[in-house]
């Protein structure tokens, strides 16, 4: 009779699905790491630290916000700069009606919901660039309409509101923060949910998901309602913390091409590619902006075109790339070579 031993389990190195499965855990930790250390601004920076980091967690939201039809649904709405104006303008209208700032914020979320699920309806029948430029057309068409009909009463559209108080500034520090704080719970949401499947199939191949019985129309309308909310939230907060726009500020196609630059820059349809590309491009700008530096318009421009040809999968995307675990007994000096290598590799692989 032959007598088996039975042997101690060896320790297995966590599978590729295993890592990927914590990877959202890890986005997340990062995320709220992030926000955390921004969120201790007020107390060790001057108002002009204030004041930039309030506009930066502004662009922070509008990318996160872009980052549900443009990086999961793989939609590029070029118009959605139509819901921050909305969302000032609503707000605006409430504070001068002498109704609570919070109500104002209330009622422009749903006024951009329901003006997104109207618009919706039609628009999203449409793909690819016919999108983008319906999506563009509305966005100029409100602007011109804001500014013919003076919405704001104070002549071409220009709308001017009550000075807040000197405290409420910090307040509105944290209310940005706690806006980009539930889009980066939302991404993580959609990154976990049967919703967030189906948006990243319809990225991946719509016709193949409707075939799957998908159906892909009404999730594309909830995604573009959901873009749309927060959208408009930061257009509301923006209106009474700036007390002064018009329609060339709030409807400006500027800030349409900003969230994508700064969705594409860090990398879309990820956890951290909305957050980490808007902090790092939008810091830098302020900083060239205070430096005396007059080309913004054209460092946009550059920045857009050098992300769309080398960077199509974004920064964070490169970053996975670089740490993705090597061969195991590697040197150092190996890992990083072969880190290199994979990232050349994936930059010619997936850049035009």
């Amino acid at each position: 009779m032959i007598l088996r031993t039975k042997t101690a389990p060896t320790a297995k190195a966590p599978s590729l699905k295993q890592r990927e499965e914590r990877g959202w855990l890890w986005s997340l930790l990062l995320g709220l790491g992030i926000l955390g250390l921004i969120a201790t601004i007020p107390w060790f920076g001057d108002s002009s630290a204030l004041h930039t980091w309030t506009l930066i967690l502004m662009f922070v939201i509008l990318a996160q916000s872009w980052n549900f039809i443009g990086g999961f649904t793989g939609y590029s709405a070029f118009g959605n700069v139509a819901f921050f104006g909305i969302g000032a303008y609503t707000t605006g209208l409430m504070l001068l009606s002498h109704q609570p700032f919070w109500l104002g914020l209330i009622a422009d979320a749903l006024v951009a919901a329901l003006f997104a699920f109207l618009l919706g309806l039609p628009v999203l029948r449409l793909r690819g660039h016919y999108f983008a430029i319906a999506t563009l057309g509305i966005a100029e068409a409100l602007r011109e309409f804001v500014a013919v009909r003076d919405i704001g009463g104070g002549g071409g559209g220009l709308m001017s509101l009550p000075l807040p108080s000197l405290d409420a500034y910090v307040g509105f520090f944290y209310a940005f923060l706690g806006l980009s704080l539930l889009c980066l719970l939302i991404t993580v949401f959609l990154t976990r949910s049967r919703f967030g499947y189906a948006l990243i199939a319809i990225r991946e191949n719509e016709q193949a998901a409707e075939a799957l019985g998908v159906p892909t129309y009404w999730y594309k309308v909830g995604s573009f309602v959901l873009s749309a909310v927060p959208t408009a939230l930061a257009g509301g907060l923006y209106a009474y913390w700036a007390t002064g726009f018009d329609p060339d500020t709030v409807f400006n196609v500027g800030i349409s091409a900003e969230m994508v630059l700064l969705t594409y820059l860090g990398g879309s349809g990820t956890i951290l590619g909305p957050l980490l590309g808007a902090i790092a491009f939008e810091y830098a700008s302020f900083q060239l902006q205070t430096s005396g530096f007059s080309l913004h318009n054209t460092l946009l421009g550059l920045s857009i075109a050098i992300v769309t040809i080398f960077l199509p999968q974004g920064c964070v995307r490169l970053i996975q790339e670089f740490v993705r675990k090597p061969a195991p007994q590697s040197t150092s000096a190996h890992r990083l070579i072969e880190g290199v290598r994979r990232v050349r590799r994936f930059i010619a692989a997936n850049g035009i």
